[in-house]
């Protein structure tokens, strides 16, 4: 009687251990981490200056960390990014976030277009001033190459540097596993 009690019991904890395994892998299946941008092969295609740049920047009374900036002088400066690698049949990539935005002591600079462009064609286009930001999230799963331009909004006024925060690209999310 006491072994049939423990057996049972062993039976009961075992069931119990497998169906809780099961519901975890399926609640522990990690979403895949955005890369940041600059991982991919990224050159500067533009007039005025880009540099990587890790450092923190205040927008709007608010704190960023920025991974890059544009600086485009009084004409343009701009970067271009290849997503998707040559011998890669699917997509690697779906979705582009990017937040950017001047900075709160650049009171004297005009305003800034930034134009955001997917395989050569201008996907999206945002003007911002000092102290604003602005965030897109663009669609790049059929996109290889990605460009931003920074075009100062005056030619004979010197344009103040947009940062760039929060740059990233994501992953398309696994399929679900069949069990």
């Amino acid at each position: 009687m006491q072994n049939t009690k423990l057996i049972a019991s062993v039976i009961t904890s075992t069931v119990l251990l497998c169906s809780l395994t099961a519901n975890g892998e399926k609640i522990a299946q990690a979403q895949p981490r955005p890369v940041p941008l600059l991982r991919a092969k990224c050159v500067n295609s533009g007039l005025g200056n880009f540099r990587e740049e890790n450092t923190d920047i205040a927008i709007g009374k608010a704190v960023y960390n920025s991974q890059f900036f544009l600086g485009p002088g009084n004409r343009s400066a701009s970067v271009t990014c290849k997503i998707q690698p040559d011998n890669s049949p699917q997509p690697v990539f779906q979705t582009l976030n990017l937040g950017f935005g001047m900075l709160d002591n650049e009171t004297k600079s005009p305003g800034v277009e930034v134009k955001i462009f997917l395989d050569g064609k201008q996907a999206e286009s945002t003007t911002v001033s000092p102290a604003q930001r602005a965030t897109l999230s663009l669609n790049v799963s059929n996109v290889s190459n990605v460009a931003i331009e920074a075009v100062c909004s005056s030619s004979t006024q010197y344009c103040g540097r947009v940062y760039f925060f929060g740059t990233s690209l994501e992953k398309p999310n696994p399929a679900p596993k069949k069990n």
